[in-house]
């Protein structure tokens, strides 16, 4: 004969499997425990608040030697250009960039052997002749420190002088 009162032991609201069993809605592993939906798996945390940091924050610089700098896949880049580049900007998701990208800034460590460089449409920077970015970097063999900022459409730059 079967006994369905150890059945409703298992599955009853304080059974392993009810409501406030292990796993059920308010057990460690249901919505409202400590590993369910708002509990310490990061779903409680709201992103759209100031966040205080306590660690240091870093952005790990990505080789990107052809010159075309993906804003999903890294912050900072090093370019080590092999023969002459255009320099741009894309965004790997979603292709063009978007408001995804809008408020991204970051460097780029550009070591150019005297190699040519012209700027994709996106990118934005002074054209001043004999003084301007591209005038400052293209064809020249040294060390810049690139700085940008992108707001969803073009990306804008400035850059140091030669370092070394």
């Amino acid at each position: 004969m079967f006994n369905t009162s150890k059945i409703s032991t298992l599955t009853g609201a304080t059974g392993a499997d009810g409501a406030t069993g292990p796993t059920g809605a308010d057990g460690p592993q249901g919505a409202a425990g400590s590993d369910g939906a708002p509990g310490a798996d990061g779903d409680d945390y709201d992103l759209t608040a100031d966040q205080a940091w306590t660690g240091s924050q870093r952005a790990t610089p990505v080789p990107a030697n052809a010159g075309t700098f993906d804003l999903d896949g890294a912050q900072n880049f090093t370019c080590t250009p092999t023969d002459t580049f255009v320099l741009n900007f894309t965004a790997a998701s979603s292709g063009p960039l978007s408001s995804t990208q809008a408020g991204q800034s970051g460097f780029i460590k550009l070591v150019n052997g005297g190699y040519t460089m012209t700027l994709n449409a996106v990118c934005k920077s002074d054209t001043t002749s004999t003084t301007g970015f591209i005038d400052s970097i293209s064809g020249e063999s040294s060390t810049f420190l690139v700085s940008y900022l992108c707001d969803g459409t073009n990306v804008y730059l400035s850059t140091t002088k030669a370092l070394a």
